[in-house]
Parts: C-alpha cells; structure tokens; sequence
C-alpha cells in the first residue's frame, strides 16, 4: 500500500514539471544535436541527467513509507540513481561551461575527465554507501529514507564545481555569471520556503532552460564552430 503524504504529493508533483520541461527540451533541442557538436552533445547529457534526477526522486517520494513488497530496496536504489545523477549533473554542467568559455577546438576529452573526477569520486562513495552506510539509508522496517551525519559529503564537489565555475565565468564571458547565480538562488530560496519538498530537479530543469536562451541569444553560440 502507498502511504503519500501532502509533502511527498507536492514534490511529486515538482518532478513531473520538471519531467514535462526536460521532455521538452529534449525535443527542442533535437535540431542541434544533429550537428555533432561536442558542446550539443554535452547540453543533451544535462538534459538526460536531469531526467533520470528527476524520474528516480519522483519514484523515492512515492514509495516513502509504503508497505508494497521490496519497496525499501527499490527506494535505496532509487536514491543511489538520484544522487549519482545529482554529482554528474554538477560536474557536466562544469564540463560544459569550460568548454563553452574556452572557445578552443582542440582535443578536449582529457581535460573533461579531470574535471569530473570530483564527481566521480563522490559517486564512487555513494555506491560504497550501499555496504558501509554513512551518507543515507532506506529502513527495510519502516521504508522511510534516514540521513547520516556524513550526508553533506554530496555537496562538497557540487559546491567546488559552483565557485570554480563562477569566477571562470565572471573572468571569460561575465555575461553568463547570471544563470549561475539565478540557479543557486533559487536552490536556496526553493529549500529554505518550501521546507520538506523536493524541488532540484525543477530548479535544474529551469536553469537548463535560461542557459540554452542565453547562448541562443549570445553572439558566441552562432561564432563558435567544432
């Protein structure tokens, strides 16, 4: 049996906005994918990253506390696939901005594989957490989701990835630095006034969305060519 409180409707209800955006974009954004382009291909992966953040967060919040058999394991997995896709997203968003900022056609591979090791590394702890808990767990009793006093861990390269970006940003093209800062205010501002609702995957989604006019609106979109 499914147990969904007011809360959990309203997060649910968060991510199928944000599915319904991202779905979208997707489409949208099919016509630039077809000219392979690295920094395409790089937009295209945030946008499936989104989508699985927030299908996998949709799904957490619906069996919270149900009784339906296996729903604590399914949950745990859930929650493995949300925060691996929460790291990724932060370092692919990092990837892409460099890459975008760098205006340089040459061999970028190794210098994206750096970048995400942050992310990588976090995500490889997130899966170790499955045998050792000590970020999250999901109570097989209860089927409700615990937080451990390591939690904050998942944030730490995200926040790296945000204040690295930030001054490249502001140092390159400081026309872009209001995206980023438009989506960590509304982060903040979403946690702190809708306490107990899960709102990243929308928030991402809409950043994604400002990100994708400014560049379409930005000279540099139509200048730089792979």
């Amino acid at each position: 049996m499914l147990n969904i409180s007011e809360l959990h409707l309203a997060s649910i209800i968060m991510d199928a906005a944000a599915l319904f955006i991202l779905i979208g974009m997707m489409v949208y954004t099919g016509i630039y994918r077809k000219r392979g382009h690295f920094d395409d291909k790089l937009f295209s992966s945030l946008i499936l990253i989104t989508i699985i953040m927030a299908a996998s967060d949709c799904v957490t919040y619906v069996l919270d506390g149900s009784t339906v058999p296996f729903s604590a394991t399914l949950s745990m997995f859930c929650n493995n696939v949300f925060f691996i896709a929460f790291e990724l997203y932060a370092g692919m968003m990092a990837v892409y901005m460099d890459y975008r900022l760098k205006k340089s056609d040459k061999p970028y591979l190794t210098r994206g594989c750096i970048i995400m090791i942050p992310a990588v590394a976090t995500s490889l702890a997130i899966i170790a957490n499955n045998f050792v808990n000590f970020l999250f767990w999901v109570d097989p009793a209860t089927n409700e989701y615990v937080e451990y006093p390591l939690y904050n861990i998942v944030f730490i390269a995200p926040f790296i990835y945000a204040a690295i970006v930030t001054i490249a940003v502001i140092k390159i093209d400081a026309s872009s630095v209001w995206v980023l800062i438009l989506l960590i205010l509304a982060r903040t501002f979403s946690r702190h006034f809708l306490q107990g609702v899960s709102s990243t995957a929308v928030v991402f989604a809409i950043g994604l969305v400002f990100l994708h006019l400014h560049y379409m609106r930005h000279p540099f979109y139509e200048e730089f060519d792979v």
